[in-house]
This record gives structure tokens, sequence and C-alpha cells, in this order.
């Protein structure tokens, strides 16, 4: 099975970014500004036609991905990732001059992780950047970097073992049937692992660190997604709804406060209550 693994130096860690923008100048220009940071390795792709491969054979532990693309837009390319379990965990960030909610719902149920509207600045997408690599622990650090692990490399490690015998030992949360592994970025549901999206995950371990206590959209919005007023709370809805259905029976844990937010119930607790 292959690997994203990080790329190291004697110094430090780069995280692998892949432009897939049709636009040349603002390819390259994107481009130069992740490597002037010295903190990414960039590659870019220019079409929608081959871009799965693409993403396939450089593995990137992050995907810009412009919507409107030749061949096959973005989206489609999008939700062909989500489907497959090698490529699902990869986070993407979605390009577009489309600026409707209608447009940013159908991105964020396509799958992306955050979704920014051109123009932009250079230094908008840096921070956007940043701040989802954060959320994947994947954001280079200024010392000990190159012992930061991919999200799909720990995916992996653990694939030959059995759900006991690759965790055990390690600290986790247990709700029901739902078990997750910090250490790891793991999800299991009745012993089966979970393939959630970076953005998934954080949702889904804010809520559970915090079980039984109901939060806000807005707080949701500012702690994971960790933008104040930027993204409309439909964002978080989407990405519930989306995280429900991949819990399958275990969504149910994820209960909806009408006009407010969201808050995971232990239902073991709740029934001997």
């Amino acid at each position: 099975m292959t690997e994203i693994t990080a790329t190291h130096t004697t110094r430090e860690f780069r995280a692998r970014v892949l432009i897939i923008e049709d636009d040349r100048d603002l390819n390259n220009l994107l481009k130069f500004t992740l490597e002037s940071t010295k903190d990414y390795e960039v590659a870019s792709h220019f079409d929608g036609k081959d871009a799965l491969d693409r993403i396939n054979s450089y593995r990137p532990h992050l995907v810009l991905l412009d919507v409107m693309l030749p061949h096959l837009e973005g989206t489609e390319v999008l939700r062909a990732m989500r489907k497959n379990s090698e490529l699902a965990p990869i986070p993407v960030i979605l390009l577009t001059a489309k600026s409707q909610e209608s447009d940013k719902i159908d991105g964020f149920e396509a799958g992306a992780d955050d979704y920014i509207t051109k123009p932009f600045s250079p230094r908008e997408l840096l921070l956007r950047v940043q701040a989802l690599m954060r959320r994947t622990g994947l954001q280079p650090q200024p010392t000990a970097a190159s012992s930061i692990p991919s999200m799909q490399k720990m995916r992996t490690d653990t694939a030959s073992s059995s759900p006991s015998e690759a965790y055990s030992g390690e600290r986790q949360i247990a709700i029901g049937p739902l078990q997750i592994y910090p250490e790891q970025f793991k999800v299991l549901v009745d012993g089966e692992p979970v393939a959630l999206t970076a953005t998934e995950y954080q949702l889904l371990l804010y809520l559970a660190e915090r079980v039984g206590r109901l939060q806000s959209r807005d707080a949701l919005l500012q702690r994971v997604w960790g933008y104040e007023g930027q993204l409309n709370t439909r964002t978080v809805d989407t990405h519930v709804k989306r995280l429900r259905q991949k819990l399958g029976d275990a969504g149910v844990l994820i209960e909806t406060v009408h006009g407010f937010g969201y808050q995971l119930i232990d239902n073991q607790r709740h029934n001997k209550a």
C-alpha cells in the first residue's frame, strides 16, 4: 500500500502541496508564495483531466483545487478523492470565482475543507493554508519538525493489524460505539475504521472532548476552522451532515440544538440517567 510520507531534510519537515489551477499566472504566483516560506514543497497541475492520477502519484499533504478546470470540474475531482479511501484524508481548499452561498455549500458538500473566492490575496491564501495544516498537525514548526508524521502514514502504519492490536495502550476517547485515538488521528465505529477529512476529524474531536456540552455554530467556526466571521454558519451544518453520514449508526451521537449549535451526547450515560 502506498503511503503519504513526509519529506524530510536534516533540519526541517516540508509539507507537500499540489496546486491544481489552470490559470498559469495564478498557479505560479501561489507556488512562489508557498515556496518562499521554505515550509512547503509545491507541485503544479493545470487540468481536471488526470488530476486524480496526479494526486495519487504525488500524494500531497494538501491540495489547492480550482473549481472551473478544463475537462473536469474541481468539485468532481474532489468527490472522486473523497470516494477513494487512500486519498480521502487529504485536506482540500477549493479556489473559485463562484461566490454565491449555494456554490460554497456545494463545495463543502463535495468534501472541501475550506473555500476561497477569487480574487484573493496571496497573503490570505497562505494564512488559510497554514490554518488548515495546523488542524491536521502538519504545519511545520521551528524545532523538532522532522518528527511530525503525516496523517496518511499514520493511517497505513496499522493497516495490517487488528484495531485492538493497533491501538492498545494509546489514549482514547470512547463514547458508545465511537472510539477516537487523538495521537494517531484515528476514528473507529464498532471497531471499524472510519475515513474522515482533516476538518471532519477536528470537528468530531472538538465535540468529543466536550461531550454533553453544547457548542454554538460560531464557536465551532472559531475553534475548529480558526476563523471568526469569515465563513457562513451553514458551513458547520454541511460538515456535521457529512460527518453523521460517515459515522453511520454512531451519527446519532451528534445532537442538533436548533437555532444554536451541536453537542455530542453519550447515549449510555443518557439512558442511565
